[in-house]
């Protein structure tokens, strides 16, 4: 019986850690690089299913060049996969005037950009038949501070239920408060129209995206774990995802708030 319970605590986890990934919808804008190789790196803005990324490189010379690259999402592969030409280009100093006529673009190669999560990437490219692969994350510059009152709630679906009747598209609204201190705590307190609901864990960040795993408890008699993730930060509010599972049913879904 204990082994049985092992199991299935495992393949829970397994499960949830199998959901808690980056999806079409995912924002990949950030600052990304290699920790182990400080000094280059790749900024990516994203614009609907597009990525531009200028690359920041050094030339066989030693001296810094950059690369840049319009990649489009290529849903067929099957994996949040973009790929575009990769261009190399040249113009007139910058001290002087400007002629955009004395721009030239070369095209080099080719770029990909693999994601395996939210967080992170395989980034190939290719330059005059020069291949290379590189493992990238994005690059933490300063956490950000949910701390705040908010109006919004949770969207969600319920699935495996031990009452197949609750199976299904759940939505939970109204006020809710984060306690997001220096120390990385992280508290969320939702009263919505089922009841209140509040969730503590430990906040972690990568790029402008924070992650929670947390436990949660609701005074409707719910409780379990829950991971959030890609979680942001405007100045409207705050979004994110989450998965979580508790002592009814697993759960998949999105939150999100105006701040008040």
């Amino acid at each position: 019986m204990h082994r049985l319970r092992l199991l299935l605590a495992a393949l829970a986890f397994c499960s949830l850690a199998f959901s808690a990934r980056a999806s079409s919808g995912t924002n990949f804008s950030d600052q990304w690089w290699d920790p182990t190789e400080s000094g280059w790196g790749a900024s990516i803005l994203q614009q609907a299913d597009i990525l531009f990324i200028d690359l920041f490189v050094y030339g066989s010379d030693g001296r810094p060049t950059w690369y840049t690259a319009a990649v489009h999402y290529q849903p067929q592969s099957g994996r949040l996969l973009f790929s575009g030409d990769l261009n190399v280009t040249s113009g007139p100093w910058f001290g002087a005037f400007f002629d955009p006529t004395a721009v030239f673009v070369r095209k080099v190669g080719t770029l990909q950009f693999d994601a395996s999560s939210t967080d992170f990437a395989t980034l190939t490219y290719s330059v005059d038949g020069v291949i290379v692969t590189k493992s990238i994350q994005r690059q933490l510059w300063a956490y950000e501070d949910f701390t705040g009152s908010y109006y919004g709630g949770l969207v969600y679906d319920q699935s495996q239920c031990a009452n197949a009747s609750d199976n299904g598209h759940v939505e939970e609204f109204g006020a809710f408060t984060i306690d997001h201190p220096a120390n990385n705590t992280f508290t969320l307190t939702l009263n919505s129209n089922f009841g209140t609901c509040t969730v503590t864990g430990n906040y972690s960040q990568l790029g402008h995206m924070g992650t929670v795993d947390a436990n949660y408890a609701c005074s409707y008699g719910t409780n379990g774990t829950m991971t959030l993730y890609e979680l942001e930060r405007t100045s409207p509010g705050m979004t994110g995802r989450f998965i979580g599972q508790n002592n009814a049913c697993q759960v998949s879904g999105t939150l999100g708030g105006v701040q008040r």
